[in-house]
């Protein structure tokens, strides 16, 4: 964590400009100008350069945004989580993950479970395979409920079983049983668990093929990685949301908080916060005192219980009968 505070301080500062980009369903991200005003190791208020922003806009917490900055001629980009409610124009978020050279935005990957929809290679002309897409992309806008069909690469094509994937905005690595070629086109669709889902639609092309080792008797299976051709920029935006959800939910599961956001701290970003947890402390303990406190009195005070009444009874008879002890 010491090394990623180092490089945030590389890259931002206190009054630096920079660019927000704030995600929105279904669409591109809304991009803004803003002015750090607050900046403590991973910790970024933003004063965005307006109060009111798109409905669409999503500014909820734990929601995640692209802060982009300029240093020496050079664009960069790093993931943060909006950690409390927004003020206005000012939005406080916490820096998460690498700073990476804006054009490499894409290539943050994760590993997960999607279902996956493949067509394997024919003889298509690359200048097919994209008007194919584009006439599924087409059929898909229309009101009927039908896309072109595809191989699906795992279960049945109504409801796949979801697949280990390491997936990114620029491409995905998948496990399948059929050794494709290098070079190959390969329709593809991605479904995405977002609300609402969402359904990608692209074309891959296979950049690498590597035989796995399996169990004596299994099935051959081959690791391919694929980069994506001829993907709409909102679809591309959607994984690289997708990719970052998956990454929160991560981060959370690793460390075991109760929520996405106590596990990364979010309990301090709120001034309020430390008087809250003391008062909470405090009330525990004089709980706790009152408790002890009540015990106490009862056992001096209180009444005897009939065992304890029938022992000194009998205690008294038998002093009684021998003084002498």
């Amino acid at each position: 964590m010491t090394e990623e505070i180092s490089t945030y301080q590389k890259h931002f500062s206190y009054g630096l400009r920079v660019e927000v980009r704030i995600p929105r369903p279904n669409e591109g991200p809304f991009r803004d100008g803003a002015v750090i005003s607050r900046f403590e190791e991973d910790l970024v208020e933003l004063q965005l350069s307006r109060d009111v922003l798109p409905a669409s806009a999503r500014v909820e917490t734990g929601t995640t945004i692209d802060i982009r900055t300029g240093k020496d001629g050079s664009a960069y980009c790093c993931r943060a989580l909006i950690v409390s409610e927004r003020q206005g124009a000012y939005l406080t978020t916490r820096l998460i993950g690498d700073v990476m050279p804006d054009e490499m935005r894409d290539f943050y990957r994760i590993d997960t479970y999607i279902p996956i929809f493949y067509q394997l290679p024919g003889d298509e002309s690359p200048e097919l395979v994209r008007e194919q897409l584009q006439q599924q992309r087409s059929a898909s806008q229309k009101p009927a409920n039908h896309a072109v069909p595809l191989q699906v690469c795992a279960g049945e094509a109504t409801n796949p079983v979801p697949l280990a994937a390491n997936l990114s905005g620029s491409g995905i690595r998948i496990r399948i049983h059929e050794e494709l070629r290098p070079g190959s086109l390969i329709p593809l669709e991605l479904h995405l668990r977002q609300i609402p889902p969402r359904t990608i639609s692209t074309v891959g092309k296979v950049v690498h093929v590597n035989q796995l080792r399996t169990s004596e008797g299994a099935p051959l299976l081959y690791s391919t990685a694929l980069r994506f051709l001829c993907i709409d920029k909102r679809d591309q935006e959607a994984v690289a949301t997708f990719v970052a959800a998956e990454q929160r939910e991560h981060l959370r599961t690793m460390r075991g908080g109760p929520s996405g956001f106590s596990c990364i701290g979010f309990t301090g970003v709120d001034s309020r916060g430390k008087p809250q947890r003391f008062a909470v402390t405090a009330a525990i303990i004089l709980i706790l005192a009152a408790i002890v406190t009540a015990l106490v009195y009862s056992r001096l005070t209180g009444t005897k219980g009939e065992i304890e009444e029938t022992y000194e009874r009998e205690i008294g008879k038998y002093r009684k009968l021998f003084p002498w002890r």
